[in-house]
């Protein structure tokens, strides 16, 4: 027997005839099957009396908490494939791509990743910024206070490696 619908007890109704109770939900589905097993057991003389009565609850206690857990569990998994369905769509929206490639330049995502590379070259254009600033206002001392523009800081110096003019240059911006 297939459990094939989440409902505990989905079309469920007595008949008058027999007094039997028909319906396609979960438990009705267990109890089905629990009934025809102990009816089995009755016939075959292994369950007698007051026992039937026992073993009977017993099954229907159990029949009834298989099929709640089973139930709550079907609605969870639904849930969960839902999610997963969301978490895919919200994704590939991000990305416009999908499984495991690098993000589209054009999506969320890529402009995100552009965005930061950008703003790298911008903190290290404003360093050099700063720092040519430093150098500019100490040169601009020396010229005041010592009359030359050459000193044996290679920084504020016109020629050599790491001159001003490298200085200068390295603050502009790129890119």
């Amino acid at each position: 027997m297939a459990l094939t619908n989440a409902s505990l007890t989905q079309g469920s109704s007595v008949t008058n005839t027999n007094n039997v109770i028909t319906g396609t939900g979960v438990f009705d589905d267990l109890m089905e099957s629990v009934t025809a097993h102990l009816e089995a057991q009755y016939q075959l003389g292994r369950i007698t009396g007051t026992d039937f009565a026992t073993v009977y609850l017993g099954a229907m206690q159990s029949a009834l908490s298989a099929s709640v857990s089973y139930t709550i569990g079907q609605e969870k998994t639904n849930a969960e494939v839902a999610l997963l369905t969301q978490k895919q769509t919200t994704e590939f929206a991000q990305t416009l791509v999908t499984g495991t490639q690098t993000p589209n330049a054009n999506s969320v995502l890529g402009k995100q990743i552009t965005l930061y590379g950008e703003q790298a070259k911008g903190f290290k254009w404003n360093a050099d910024q700063k720092y040519l600033k430093t150098l500019l206002d100490a040169w601009a001392i020396n010229i005041n206070v010592a009359g030359t523009a050459a000193t044996n800081v290679t920084a504020l110096n016109a020629t050599g490696t790491g001159n001003i003019n490298t200085q200068i240059t390295n603050a502009e911006p790129t890119g």
